[in-house]
């Protein structure tokens, strides 16, 4: 079966760092987790480097450790291969969600966030998902698709860019 993260929602995170994720996003980490079962928790990859921005990035297991592979395949003498490491396996870590779909958002997650508490966005964007402040994800991602779509023109289809 080959699930995806669509869909954006929405969530609270409280001044203790917890907060849900989607059931949609749980079924799909579920299904990327090889180490899972039924009553036990399921992980998944968080990433949080300077690349990401003011957002994180979450994986299922299977699609961090294809990433990690495609990494490791570069040849040493590629002057990338050790900064992408550092980038993918330096600045992330297991994030664990219990049955529920519970999780503990470290403080200083958080604050990369930019905040403590309050209104997260979630989207879904296939191999994985991203972690917004609301405000920062109207900014940085509402508003500018909607003056993209705005200057492509009321009969503009969007699949029409993919070859």
């Amino acid at each position: 079966m080959n699930l995806s993260f669509t869909s954006t929602y929405q969530s609270k995170v409280d001044a203790k760092g917890r907060m849900s994720i989607p059931a949609k996003f749980r079924r799909v980490i579920e299904a990327g987790d090889p180490a899972w079962a039924p009553d036990q928790p399921m992980t998944a990859k968080i990433l949080y480097g300077k690349h990401l921005g003011e957002s994180l990035q979450v994986l299922t297991m299977e699609a961090f450790d294809a990433k990690i592979a495609r990494v490791m395949a570069m040849p040493d003498s590629d002057p990338n291969k050790n900064k992408l490491r550092k980038l993918f396996m330096g600045f992330s870590e297991d994030l664990t969600i219990d049955k529920d779909g519970r999780v503990v958002l470290a403080l200083r997650l958080r604050e990369k966030l930019g905040l403590v508490e309050g209104e997260l966005s979630f989207m879904g964007l296939g191999e994985y998902f991203q972690i917004w402040k609301v405000e920062n994800f109207e900014t940085e991602v509402d508003a500018p698709l909607d003056e993209w779509l705005a200057e492509m023109g009321d009969d503009f289809d969007p699949m029409s860019l993919v070859p």
